[in-house]
């Protein structure tokens, strides 16, 4: 065993051989190469926004002064599910572990994940990094208006007062951006990136003084993700995936308060499974050769109550079989290249 641990953490590819033999792994096996077919890991990953929105200060005023309607009056704070991504990693079946012997004169590299999946034959590049499974949040927080008030604004003694003076700036700096854009201003700028600069910043103090009229939105980003390991045998239908409130967001499976967002799995049986007898017959196992899968097919949809929100066609190891790329393909007069998708450990490409 700790044989085959220094070879997956020190190697990340190791020669394949003119004489191409596999078998099933076991503690003192000749000297080879280890790796590992996978399972296939579907991966949910559910993207949500938690809107704050408060107020302004000067909310009563927004039509006296800007001509703005129906400004909020009230705070509000919701939930809002923005988008879904369904994907499939690969994870190491320790009941698919193979040792490739090493009997001959070099033809070529195995290339393995961290986790010890093959990832191909004679091929380059570099593993990814999987994605960590926890929730995660990104703020984006409103801008302080009060660094843009004058002398004269800081000393009204009203708040009608202060809402006037507000809007007169608020046109004020209107009038600074048509001046400039125009080419009116008395001190342009010296060149369009500079223009720029002073265009953006004034959009900010714009906008900064107009939120104490029309209010503002605090938006906050999250990502949660979840995953699921199929099981051959077992479909699955209208199960709860995870649970969702328009006032608390991202809540626990058996928490009531959220809405269940529910799951359906079904194997598409497009591979044929053979029987105890068939495997016997074949000796898979026994053959010269590189193992791969060949993954089924699957149906995954996601759903609520009153909508489908996606429906995916994924490949799942575990719904297909085992075979064997014949030891010729990697004889001393062929290098032949070998890409496998480490998902499901399906071939990708095969190239002379």
């Amino acid at each position: 065993m700790k044989r085959f641990l220094f070879l997956l953490t020190v190697l990340t590819s190791l020669p394949l051989l003119a004489q191409t033999e596999v078998n099933s792994f076991f503690s003192g096996a000749n000297e080879g190469v280890t790796y590992y077919l996978p399972d296939t890991e579907i991966e949910i990953k559910v993207n949500a926004t938690c809107i704050n929105r408060t107020p302004g200060e000067f909310n009563r005023y927004a039509e006296r002064y800007l001509r703005i309607n129906d400004v909020m009056t009230t705070a509000e704070n919701y939930w809002e599910m923005t988008d879904i991504q369904v994907t499939t990693n690969g994870k190491p079946n320790v009941n698919k572990m193979y040792t490739i012997k090493l009997n001959g004169s070099t033809a070529g590299n195995i290339s393995l994940c961290k986790n010890g999946i093959i990832r191909g034959i004679n091929i380059t590049g570099n593993d990814t990094e999987e994605p960590e499974n926890k929730q995660q949040a990104s703020n984006r927080k409103p801008i302080d208006a009060s660094q843009y008030m004058t002398e004269e604004m800081l000393q009204a003694t009203s708040t009608a007062k202060l809402a006037e003076l507000t809007a007169k700036e608020i046109f004020a700096i209107r009038e600074s951006k048509l001046a400039i854009t125009r080419g009116l201003s008395e001190s342009m700028p010296k060149d369009g990136q500079s223009m720029q600069l002073i265009l953006d910043e004034l959009t900010k103090q714009e906008e900064a003084l107009t939120a104490l009229f029309i209010g503002h939105s605090d938006t906050t980003y999250y990502s949660c993700t979840y995953k699921i390991e199929p099981t051959f045998g077992n479909d699955t239908t209208k199960a709860v995936l995870f649970r969702f409130s328009r006032k608390l967001g991202f809540v626990d499976k058996d928490d009531l308060a959220g809405e269940p967002v529910y799951y359906t799995l079904r194997d598409m049986k497009t591979v044929h499974i053979p029987t105890p007898e068939e495997i016997e017959k074949k000796k898979i196992l026994k053959k010269e050769g590189v193992c791969y899968n060949i993954p089924g097919k699957a149906e995954f949809v996601i759903f609520t109550r009153n909508k489908k929100i996606t429906s995916n066609e994924l490949g799942i190891a575990q719904f297909g079989v085992t075979e064997i790329l014949s030891k010729d393909l990697f004889n001393k007069r062929a290098e032949t290249k070998v890409t496998f998708d480490t998902a499901t450990g399906g071939i990708l490409s095969i190239e002379k």
